[in-house]
């Protein structure tokens, strides 16, 4: 098999460890090289360039783990070289920013991705094929929830309670996966923002989580999503006229009582199948830059909603 020579651009993300775990751990893959950018850690053992175009010059494809800032820094240089890329999500903190980025990836001889590992999941991935089963669908409820901030993960990244460096907070960190996630497992539905209300706590300067309540091709969900449950998971639920069927962690349950199991999505499973890809094996659906797109408008929408909502 031919080897794939892969650069890591930025290493700020809470996800970078994950990212790297899975590059060694493909033996047809080496890391060339790495730079570390703007609040990034630091990555033993492995060639480090003080500009990302160096990093890109020996390099098949790239992987872009920085702060979420830095991809309007970063990303001209990607799409200049024509190398195909995964970027951890969001594309970018705001509308028009996403905006700005998708036009400019447009432009790149190949194709450019994000991090969206909900999609690799075999659990999902057979949700969605048996989704035309419950017929009409009536409604819906989707929760991504952790308790990293109480757990303290963020003090190794503390750029994501910062809004200079591109953090969204609790709510919009999560929620971006499950908006993909309804995107993808039904193409051909909107998605149209309804109502949403934010936590917040003392000291901590964004949101660490809320609900929201979103049109899906004309079925109600309800989505929850942040950053302080305890002890958390992803859940999908749906209900249809003529059955239901539930994703709680890897295990997909149907209301025929047809059960199967899988391990539960991993952020790590987006490079393995974003390397597949690069091989020719599809394992996914890689998102576009038009689905973060309208992702983004969603999650702004549901923010402004919330925002307005707690406004005295």
């Amino acid at each position: 098999m031919t080897l794939l020579r892969v650069a890591v651009l930025g290493t700020a993300h809470v996800h970078l460890s994950d990212h790297l775990t899975a590059l060694r751990s493909d033996p047809d893959v080496r890391l060339v090289a790495v730079y570390r950018g703007e609040e990034g850690q630091p990555v033993p053992g492995v060639h480090r360039v003080a500009d990302p175009v160096d990093a890109l010059c020996e390099a098949d494809a790239v992987i872009v783990a920085s702060t979420t800032a830095q991809h309007a820094v970063l990303l001209p240089s990607v799409a200049a070289a024509g190398l195909p890329a995964l970027v951890e999500k969001p594309l970018a903190s705001t509308v028009d920013a996403s905006r700005w980025l998708a036009a400019l990836l447009a432009t790149s001889r190949a194709p450019v991705t994000t991090a969206m590992f909900l999609r690799c999941a075999p659990a999902f991935r057979a949700a969605r094929e048996r989704l035309d089963d419950l017929g009409e669908l009536v409604s819906a409820h989707a929760r991504f929830t952790h308790p990293g901030l109480d757990d303290g993960v963020f003090g190794a990244v503390p750029w994501m309670l910062d809004p200079r460096h591109g953090a969204v907070g609790g709510f919009a960190d999560l929620a971006v996966h499950l908006l993909d996630l309804l995107r993808w497992l039904r193409p051909e539905a909107s998605l149209t923002a309804d109502a949403a209300r934010l936590r917040f706590r003392d000291g901590v300067p964004l949101d660490v989580g809320g609900a929201a309540l979103v049109d899906w091709g004309g079925t109600p969900v309800t989505l929850h999503a942040g950053w302080t449950a305890r002890p958390g998971g992803v859940h999908l639920h749906v209900e249809g006229v003529r059955g239901s069927l539930t994703v709680s962690g890897g295990t997909l349950s149907t209301g025929s009582g047809a059960h199967l199991h899988h391990p539960p999505p991993a952020a790590g499973d987006a490079v393995v199948a974003f390397l597949a890809h690069l091989r020719g094996q599809p394992a996914w659906d890689p998102p576009t830059t038009a689905d973060a797109v309208e992702v983004a408008r969603v999650l702004a929408a549901l923010t402004e909603q919330a925002l307005t909502e707690a406004e005295p």
